[in-house]
């Protein structure tokens, strides 16, 4: 007996340190499977391909989890794996999550989205609960909690093991979130895909990206941060009143990737490719804005002309779009929207792209116009590349004509988007005085720069037609990066930056963009140098609409003459940051990252988001008659852009025809063989994530 019972307690031994192991590995590993099983639902890259493309990013995860799970291995035993089974289940509710935003908003969350409900607003797709199989799930692990504390053994532990399993735990969790003395996200290469967020998840792992998100989300405050700062910024900074007299529409309109061609140099070409901006440029406040990014970070530049915010009191590679805009905050929409103006936001690329159609209601927008709402050429993802900007110009006209007030409008167009694939020709360039591989990428580019010239030229003869005064601010966003740089910058090339990381004057010949701001109203010649965080104050100071306290402390730098805040790399040669543009750091670090004191100490700064924000020019789509022919049933609709599609109850496509109607009214046609009597149907607009944007009320069709 004595040996049975010895050998009974030798095997709960045994069986207690297994169990204990599961729950310091078997568990890390299975909570790492089923979190990537659940997210992977949702992206391109299965689990399997991930962990062989990207198996040092996936040892990174295996390692995270595993250091996380055994920081709990001080607690006694019992406790531990109590600790861990919660710790589990809420990391499998976290990959749910991001499932869901992944589904809805393509991205995943960041240490700003936790408020997942108001997220998944503004979408037709309801979140499925399927209830049985939580309650099942609930019972389950409360009878394995009920199993470890009523069945499990408890027996000596060592707490010299205990501790150091802890302490290396520990350790590595904080190397993890501080990079020292060495960053385990740098030797794996971790990657940051700001265009596109979920390629982050895909390729970096989902536990692993969302510490990645949240070290960049938390900034340290600047030395003159506190409450006492920002009760004086509200003091000091006084917004001018507004003007008396007829106010003039207002137009921003930022172009992908714009820049003059001669900057490559005048004696390259055969003639002028972009006349028309050249003739605006000249005839209206125009100069350099100094852009804050090079071949991408559209965002960031939006964001600076729309908040008044700036790009250098953020780290480099971080988008605020994506980490930082997650409440309310001032912008030039909301100044326009207090005036009376009704705010439009149009881009005529995917509504999910940089997150924009969750931003711009933050930023005060009553409507996005996205890609998906445009009457396009093609349909966006059909291979014909992006969209050209004679549909932002339609867009932004058909928006004014719509209105019988004023309009803010903020467009961003894509046309001229890389890639620029070598051309052999062009009208525009000599050949002999370029290395032909660079004079191709040229005629590519400078291409692309005359057709956005061409709708410039068009859009400012159509507003000079309209018996409303207009005030438009065009620009580029940043340079256009090529498929090999060098060749087109550099010493195999135009020579304009041999070295544009490394040296000041080439960093500036990579980021010097031409703006000009036109009213239709009067001519100015004025020149004045700037950064994008201008562009709203300007407008706003131009149509005589009282701005706010960010626009306050613009207009004081510009008093001043220090329209341009200095890149923080090169501060030697351009200046430090003025006590103004200090102010401007502590503000906008209380706005994005702080304690919001603004919220109280400057009144009226932060507005309320748009109840009614909506996507596309109408808030509704709404069918209004269906008439018979002998072939076919024509569906009479309100409100539904060119891509709609007619679907049946069963979520089914049925082919129809559209045909445009005056007024944001349409027609479809549908055969009668394609129709079901007795069955529902509704029209639709999906994005390319199969999310509906906007649909009908379901109806039938009288036989």
């Amino acid at each position: 007996m004595p040996e049975k019972n010895a050998r009974n307690a030798g095997i709960k031994k045994i069986g207690v340190r297994l169990l204990t192991l599961f729950f310091m590995i078997g568990l890390p590993l299975l909570t790492l499977f089923v979190g990537e099983m659940i997210v992977r639902e949702s992206l391109t890259m299965p689990f399997r391909d991930w962990t062989v493309e990207f198996t040092k990013r996936f040892a990174l995860n295996i390692v995270i989890l595993l250091a996380l799970f055994n920081v709990l291995y001080i607690l006694p035993r019992k406790w531990f794996m109590f600790g861990g089974m919660i710790l589990s289940a809420v990391l499998i509710i976290f990959a749910y999550a991001n499932a869901v935003k992944i589904d809805l908003r393509n991205s995943p969350i960041s240490m700003g989205d936790f408020a997942l409900l108001k997220e998944l607003g503004g979408l037709d797709n309801p979140v499925d609960l399927n209830m049985p199989l939580y309650i099942a799930l609930g019972a389950a692990f409360a009878a394995i909690v009920a199993a470890i504390f009523w069945l499990v053994p408890k027996l000596k532990e060592s707490w010299a093991i205990k501790s150091s399993v802890f302490i290396l735990s520990a350790a590595f969790l904080a190397m993890l979130w501080t990079d020292y003395p060495v960053s385990p996200m740098e030797k794996v290469h971790f990657q940051n895909t700001w265009w596109q967020q979920e390629v982050g998840t895909m390729r970096n792992g989902l536990f692993g990206n969302f510490v990645m998100l949240a070290k960049q989300t938390k900034l340290d405050p600047p030395d003159n941060y506190s409450k006492g700062t920002i009760q004086n910024i509200g003091k000091e900074y006084i917004p001018s009143p507004a003007k008396e007299g007829e106010k003039p529409n207002v137009i921003i309109l930022m172009s992908e990737a714009f820049v003059d061609p001669y900057h490559f140099g005048e004696e390259h070409f055969t003639e002028d490719p972009i006349p028309n901006f050249r003739k605006l440029f000249g005839e209206s406040m125009h100069g350099t804005m100094y852009s804050p990014e090079f071949g991408g970070g559209t965002a960031n530049v939006e964001f600076e002309a729309l908040t008044g915010l700036s790009r250098q009191f953020m780290p480099d590679n971080y988008v605020a779009y994506q980490l930082y805009v997650k409440k309310p905050i001032p912008s030039a929409a909301y100044a326009f929207k207090k005036a009376g103006y009704e705010t439009t936001a149009i881009h005529s690329y995917l509504n999910w792209y940089y997150q924009r159609n969750s931003v711009y209601r933050l930023l005060g927008f009553d409507q996005f116009i996205s890609g998906e709402f445009m009457d396009l050429e093609h349909a966006l993802g059909s291979g014909w590349g992006f969209p050209k900007d004679k549909e932002i110009t339609n867009a932004t006209l058909e928006t004014l004509d719509k209105t019988e007030g004023r309009d803010f409008i903020h467009a961003v167009a894509v046309e001229a988007h890389q890639p620029y694939k070598p051309l052999a020709d062009s009208k525009f360039l000599k050949t002999g005085t370029l290395p032909d591989p660079t004079r191709q990428y040229l005629n590519q580019f400078t291409e692309k720069m005359h057709s956005v010239d061409q709708e410039l030229g068009r859009l400012t003869e159509e507003l000079k037609k309209r018996d409303e005064p207009t005030i438009l601010v065009f620009f580029g966003d940043h340079y256009p990066t090529f498929g090999n740089n060098d060749q087109v910058f550099g010493a195999q090339g135009t020579q304009v930056a041999n070295d544009m990381l490394g040296n000041f004057d080439d960093f500036i010949n990579t980021h010097n963009v031409p703006y000009f701001i036109w009213n239709s109203e009067e001519t100015s010649t004025k020149e004045m140098d700037l950064s994008p965080n201008q562009f709203g104050a300007i407008a706003l100071e131009m149509a005589g609409v009282e701005g706010n306290a960010v626009t306050a402390i613009l207009d004081k730098m510009r008093f001043q003459g220090d329209a341009v805040i200095p890149y923080n790399q090169w501060q030697q040669q351009m200046g430090t940051h003025t006590e103004e543009m200090q102010d401007l750091h502590a503000l906008q670090f209380d706005l994005l990252h702080g304690k919001r004191y603004a919220e109280e100490e400057i009144p009226g700064l932060i507005e309320n988001p748009m109840k009614d924000y909506h996507l596309g020019l109408y808030s509704t789509m709404a069918v209004d008659t269906i008439y018979a022919t002998s072939e076919s049933y024509n569906i009479m609709v309100s409100g539904a852009p060119k891509y709609s599609k007619l679907m049946n109850f069963d979520d089914e496509e049925i082919p129809a025809v559209w045909t445009d109607l005056p007024d944001g009214k349409a027609s479809f046609a549908v055969s009668k063989k394609d129709i079901e009597p007795g069955e529902k149907y509704r029209l639709a607009v999906y994005d390319s994530l199969d999310n509906i944007l906007r649909a009908s009320e379901y109806f039938e069709f009288n036989k």
